[in-house]
């Protein structure tokens, strides 16, 4: 399920008032459109009202404008025809993360793909998408937040130049990490999706795209059942768990020495496996740790949300953990050819260095002796202090 919020497009900031500014009505077309296609798919949307007392903090700062009742904190003519399709959250801020109708609702749902447009990009909706990115990334929420270039605006005035203002509120989102679809930005068609194999974990399809320079067919592999592609997966297909023990003082982390395959090889990596019908992430975690290594889990934690293995072959989606362990007994599948190497944190970042590992392993091992060096740090900080302390 998507999510599609529109921020403030409201008589006041469009057409009519203190703040309004006409030019906001190019994008107002744009946003009918994605409003409309929102609904048609079934997916959420919201649209935010700007609406004041007289006596709010924000005429303070502002003139006043939208007050509640009156024309100008109504939704634009042409958004009404879907007013009752939407959720309405009428705010008092710039910010309507801060409605409690919207907290209820971001944290009673999990939504595929946030996207946010409206106006004003420099404040209301910066304020919101600062928030949600915010909120998301603590949570470890494995949600897009996307923004449409041509679906959001500001207003012209000395010394703001809409235009300049909106690429410079497009360029900070996009450094945090929000997706962004850029003015003239034009995705390829799919055609057709033909499937070539029939296996029981992966299969090979030919997708046919239509592109400026003409027809392509591109070979891609999937663990999905693709009838047509036309998003990208955001389902998790598998997980990847660093374990770790803490012996006598010291960091000891659990890899596998496993025979791949494709590459004719031994890999060193971390235990990992693909998500089972019925599983989460976390409940897929636990059990590769035990049949992999035999570890007993006593604390797990995500590390990071999920990402593409290798998005020029494949649309698999991979889940990070980490896992402080008990070693056990190993409960391996059929071929399965897998050793457990304890290596110290010396060690392995010897081994990032190195081809024996996948990238997968890669970024785990480079996230937790990041982590490590910190907490190190931290206790020699902790203990001159104490010293300094003694001394005193």
């Amino acid at each position: 399920m998507k999510l599609f919020i529109v921020v403030d497009m409201v008589n006041g900031f469009v057409n009519e008032g203190a703040l309004s500014d006409k030019n906001i009505n190019r994008i107002v077309p744009n946003i009918v459109a994605g409003v409309k296609k929102a609904l048609s798919q079934g997916d959420v949307a919201i649209a935010f009202r700007d609406c004041h007392k007289m006596n709010d903090e924000e005429f303070k700062s502002y003139p006043p404008h939208c007050l509640k009742g009156s024309k100008e904190s109504e939704l634009i003519d042409e958004l009404k025809p879907y007013e009752k399709q939407m959720i309405v959250i009428d705010k008092n801020t710039t910010n309507g993360f801060n409605t409690e109708e919207f907290k209820q609702l971001i944290s009673s749902n999990h939504f595929s793909e946030i996207e946010i447009c409206g106006c004003c990009s420099d404040i209301c909706v910066t304020d919101l998408a600062y928030s949600l990115a915010r909120y998301l990334s603590e949570r470890k929420i494995d949600t897009t937040i996307k923004i449409n270039e041509n679906m959001i605006d500001t207003f012209n005035a000395p010394n703001h130049n809409a235009d300049e203002v909106n690429r410079n509120c497009i360029d900070n989102f996009s450094k945090i990490g929000i997706s962004i679809v850029r003015k003239g930005e034009e995705r390829a068609k799919l055609k057709k999706v033909q499937k070539i194999t029939d296996n029981k974990f992966l299969n090979m399809y030919i997708a046919t795209y239509q592109t400026k320079k003409g027809e392509l067919n591109y070979e891609l592999v999937s663990r999905q059942e693709i009838p047509d592609i036309v998003e990208p997966s955001l389902k998790v297909d598998a997980v990847n768990v660093l374990p770790y023990q803490y012996k006598d003082g010291k960091t000891v982390v659990y890899l596998i020495r496993e025979f791949r395959f494709p590459l004719n090889d031994y890999i060193y990596e971390m235990p990992s496996g693909l998500i089972e019908d019925g599983e989460d992430g976390l409940t897929t975690a636990k059990r590769e740790l035990q049949e992999e290594i035999g570890a007993k889990v006593i604390s797990i934690e995500r590390t990071a949300t999920p990402a593409y293995t290798s998005c020029g072959l494949t649309d698999e989606n991979i889940d990070f953990y980490k896992a402080e362990v008990e070693i056990g007994k190993q409960e391996l599948d059929g071929f399965e050819d897998i050793g457990v190497i304890p290596v110290s944190l010396e060690e392995l970042e010897l081994l990032i260095n190195s081809r024996k590992m996948g990238a997968q392993g890669k970024l785990q091992a480079k996230i937790f002796l990041q982590q490590e060096k910190i907490k190190a740090l931290e206790k020699q900080l902790k203990e001159l202090k104490g010293d300094e302390d003694e001394k005193i």
